[in-house]
């Protein structure tokens, strides 16, 4: 029965994951389809003709979400891409993509095809691909940086290369000092510095003074409209300070509690509080940085489980704003209860659990 039981589920999860997929390739010649990665393109396009990737802080393409506003790193590596027609370069964002997310599951050690049905089923995963986000990139790096953990450069180069893409995963880099090792946490910062300096020195640090205030322009656009706590206050009617003041409290409270762990010698664990630390530490959080949580899920259940499913939940918030009432604080009470879930069982099962790593 049990056999039986599997099977079926494992057979549900598939061909929704394989709907879901060709769904997104039928997609593939419409802007609805790498809508993020469009934006990159414009920017990798500029940098080509000798511009700047970047607009005035004032621009109301800011307000409109249509801004790019990473490192000019990406920009810089996806000037190849220009030479293609945007559909196809928009497609091959989706097969890049897809391709990272499934890798990550792959290098955290998944063997079990649920769970990367699973991941395929969830709203964060489809808002990733659909957008063609760089985030669908960075489970593949926090799956690496996990992986190489006992190395020295392997690790600094993946996690200064991660941090550099998109920094507010830089909770890792804390991680890696709290956990011992120290050299690799002071390389991965100058991974990240090199590689960051490097890209603004190429375009001419065209942009470089008004970059400061180009972010703040976009958190004050969309921070309290995002999954953010500070998008959380703003949705309970609360003030936007309030919002703020618990961001640096709760992520200050992870932080200290992934450098005390870690001092434990608990990595996995502090890992955890690492991850969970990046997303309540950023001003703006959309439905694609969510994909982060299936790192330390694939770490803490190798195996599916219901617990795979609970990201799917938010299918039920919208991908664009945080909606109203329930919509609004889901995917914050989906994000504890996971984290919870995973601390309180990886404490459970201590030292046993870590050995079989």
């Amino acid at each position: 029965m049990r056999d039986a039981t599997r099977t079926l589920l494992t057979g549900v999860l598939v061909a929704a994951a394989a709907m879901l997929l060709v769904t997104l390739f039928a997609a593939i010649g419409s802007d609805r389809l790498g809508y993020d990665f469009r934006t990159y393109l414009d920017a990798a396009e500029s940098v080509r003709e000798g511009g700047s990737p970047y607009v005035a802080p004032e621009s109301a393409l800011v307000e409109q979400g249509r801004a790019y506003v990473y490192p000019p790193q990406l920009a810089i590596v996806l000037v190849p891409l220009t030479a293609f027609p945007v559909d196809v370069a928009s497609a091959l964002g989706l097969l890049g993509a897809l391709a990272a997310l499934v890798a990550a599951l792959a290098v955290a050690g998944i063997r079990d095809l649920r769970c990367y049905a699973a991941l395929l089923v969830s709203a964060p995963a489809w808002n990733a691909l659909e957008m063609a986000n760089l985030s669908a990139v960075l489970p593949l790096g926090l799956a690496l940086a996990w992986r190489y953990r006992s190395t020295l450069w392997p690790l600094a180069g993946v996690v200064g290369i991660t941090v550099a893409a998109k920094v507010f995963v830089w909770p890792v880099v804390v991680w890696t000092a709290a956990t011992g090792r120290l050299r690799a946490a002071g390389l991965a910062l100058a991974v990240a510095a090199a590689l960051t300096a490097s890209a603004w020195a190429a375009i001419g640090f065209d942009g470089l003074t008004t970059y400061p205030s180009l972010l703040d322009r976009l958190a004050d656009a969309h921070a309290s409209d995002s999954y953010s706590l500070i998008g959380v206050a703003d949705a309970l009617g609360l003030d936007g300070t309030f919002g703020r003041i618990a961001m640096l409290v709760v992520g200050g409270g992870l932080l200290a509690a992934c450098v005390s762990l870690g001092r434990e010698g608990d990595d996995r664990r502090a890992f955890t509080c690492a991850v969970a630390a990046a997303l309540a530490l950023t001003p703006i959080v959309w439905q694609h940085h969510l994909v982060l949580l299936f790192v330390p899920l694939a770490l803490s259940r190798p195996r599916f489980t219901p617990l795979w499913l609970a990201p799917a939940c938010l299918w039920l918030a919208p991908r664009a704003g945080n909606g109203e009432g329930l919509e609004s604080i889901l995917p914050a009470a989906v994000i504890a209860v996971l984290f919870a879930v995973l601390l309180v069982r990886l404490k459970t099962r201590g030292v046993a659990a870590e050995a079989t790593t």
